[in-house]
């Protein structure tokens, strides 16, 4: 009974390996935070950015799609200074293929969410800010990206939303800033 159990599972791993579909997805995007926090010296605002990184979509219609990317952040409070994060993310998400190009359609739409893991891997405070410190920038981030993606042969684009679920920043009067953004990636899809 175990024989036949452990070669039923072999046989279902190889065929799902064999039919999956594997695409290699390098990118870059764009991101706008919406971030606008009260300090004593000022408004700190977000400001907008780019993403560049790549991930691996694992298959079809329902995926998987592990991924790194770097991202770095600017802040600013106007005419005082900058705080500049720099972070590695580490999304995994899962998603659903509506269509996929193919032959006889050029067209793929997708939806996707799931989690992302940000590691500070830079912090810098530059001009005149008081209120915060290199200390006060947290070295782990925990978010959630939700958002649909459009492949057209092996052209892609995705428009997501980044909510911050743990705080960025926690400045010594004890609020805590939340990072969230909307970002647009785009780049090639290759299959394997």
């Amino acid at each position: 009974m175990k024989k036949t159990i452990l070669l039923f599972a072999g046989m279902l791993i190889f065929t799902v390996a064999g039919i999956a579909q594997v695409s290699l997805r390098p990118q870059i995007g764009i991101k706008t935070s919406d971030l606008s926090y009260q300090t004593v010296q000022g408004e700190l605002q977000g400001k907008s950015g780019y993403i560049v990184g790549v991930d691996l979509q694992l298959g079809h219609p329902f995926y998987i799609q592990p991924g790194i990317n770097i991202n770095p952040e600017k802040l600013q409070i106007k005419n005082v200074g900058d705080v500049a994060i720099t972070k590695v993310n580490v999304p995994i998400l899962l998603g659903f293929k509506f269509f996929e190009p193919s032959y006889d359609k050029t067209l793929g739409v997708r939806l996707f969410a799931g989690p992302n893991f940000a590691y500070n891997v830079s912090n810098s405070i530059s001009g005149a800010i008081t209120g915060i410190d290199v200390e006060d920038l947290k070295k782990f981030n925990l978010s959630g990206i939700a958002g649909a993606g459009v492949d057209l042969s092996i052209f892609f684009v995705d428009l997501g939303y980044n909510f911050g679920f743990s705080e960025a920043i926690t400045p010594p009067d004890g609020v805590g800033v939340k990072i969230n953004y909307l970002l647009i990636n785009a780049g090639l899809r290759i299959g394997f």
